[in-house]
């Protein structure tokens, strides 16, 4: 159940044909569950506000919803990971997330929105919280940063996919506040990627780990509470700044399609984050790409509030980076100690953690932006706490060294 932790280089060895397909299919699965059923929302968050909801109190609730849909399906994934093989998970997660998609696009108000963003973050966690551990699994210990930043790319390919899509449908839709028709592609996408999954993914049962594992196998891993710690305040941070991101820049004047575009880039540089972040902590280390990942994740809200097109194109570029490398580098750590069911019990309790934290965001800034006019107040929130995740990831790097 356990390995030692390495700081070998990814080895120049081909990968065989099971692995690639596996790293691919959960590639797909994580941009279907995260970067369509999740991190959809707040691009068409404006429409839906202005179509639905009439409130950015109500726009954040609904955050929240997912986000607390996220949480009750970690915890739920964080159990049956001791007795259920990966693989499995990620198939009820992506059934849950085609469903929730297919929900989101004929939701007639905010209640039957709710349910749908609710079972969205389910599947959500469903696949996300098994999924890096397969990755890891699946190409050996030498290369396990960058098999985890590949999978999470799919995050970032779900956001890039999202921006261009949206003003695709837009344009063709000859409207500027069409949201329905792409919700609806999507969860055709999430079909063809679960049956995807279910006929060609084959992967042999984790023997090692056949029995029951204890959630408490999280605290075998090295600096166990600042992990805890950097993830918690990780999730506070991204949540307070990344959910109004695109209603910040149409409050100060930004057109959907320009806002659509920023959103893109913040899944670009998300994609690549997550490559990037993966490959150079297996060379380098993982804290020491956390601490680069906050670093960045500091700088993005107060480059957003300046309101220069320069700066905030440079917000998305260091954002996009920091919100898939700096998780890679986290999981990083656990996979460099346990695997398997292991690996899914203890990132289980870590993503639940990070899933508390981040309920705690939408509603805060929803609130505070209905009462001043202004996000001005939850981006500099996320800054300083991102300064927080910093001087934790410190600690950790020089207790690990």
């Amino acid at each position: 159940m356990m390995r030692r932790a390495t700081n070998l280089r990814p080895s120049t060895a081909g990968l065989g044909g099971r692995a690639i397909a596996s790293l691919v299919f959960v590639t797909a699965a994580s941009m279907v569950a995260q970067g369509f059923g999740r991190f959809t929302y707040p691009v068409l968050l404006d429409a839906i506000n202005d179509d639905v909801l009439q409130s950015y109190t109500r726009a954040g609730l609904l955050g929240t919803t997912s986000l607390v849909a996220y949480l009750a399906g970690t915890a739920a994934v964080s159990v049956a990971s001791t007795r259920v093989e990966p693989i499995s998970l990620v198939k009820w997660g992506l059934t849950l997330s085609a469903l929730g998609l297919g929900l989101l696009a004929v939701a007639p108000g905010f209640a039957m929105l709710a349910v749908a963003l609710f079972i969205a973050g389910l599947g959500g966690a469903g696949v996300w919280v098994p999924a890096p551990g397969i990755a890891a699994t699946a190409v050996g210990p030498e290369r396990s940063g960058l098999a985890i930043g590949l999978v999470g790319s799919g995050i970032g390919l779900g956001i890039v996919v999202a921006g261009p899509l949206t003003n695709l449908v837009r344009w063709l839709a000859d409207d500027e506040e069409a949201w329905r028709p792409v919700y609806l592609i999507q969860a055709v996408v999430a079909l063809a990627v679960l049956l995807g999954v279910l006929t060609i993914v084959r992967l042999p049962p984790t023997g090692t780990n056949a029995a029951r594992v204890q959630l408490s196998v999280l605290r075998s891993v090295p600096g166990w509470r600042l992990l805890v710690a950097a993830f918690a305040i990780f999730g506070v941070s991204y949540s307070l700044y990344f959910y109004f991101l695109v209603a910040q820049l149409r409050e100060t004047g930004w057109s959907a399609s320009a806002s659509a575009y920023i959103f893109t880039i913040v899944g670009i540089n998300s994609a690549a984050g997550g490559i990037a972040f993966g490959r150079l902590s297996d060379r380098y280390g993982r804290p020491r790409m956390m601490v680069a990942g906050f670093l960045l994740l500091a700088a993005s809200p107060l480059l957003t509030l300046s309101g220069h097109p320069a700066l905030v194109v440079a917000a998305a570029f260091s954002f996009g980076l920091c919100v898939a490398g700096t998780p890679t580098a986290i999981a990083g750590i656990v996979a460099d100690n346990l695997e398997g069911r292991a690996f899914g019990a203890a990132f289980g309790l870590l993503t639940l953690v990070f899933g508390l934290a981040q309920v705690l965001g939408p509603p805060f800034a929803g609130v505070v932006a209905e009462s001043t006019g202004s996000f001005a107040i939850p981006f500099l929130m996320a800054s300083v706490t991102a300064l927080a995740g910093a001087g934790c990831a410190i600690a950790l790097w020089r207790r690990t060294n």
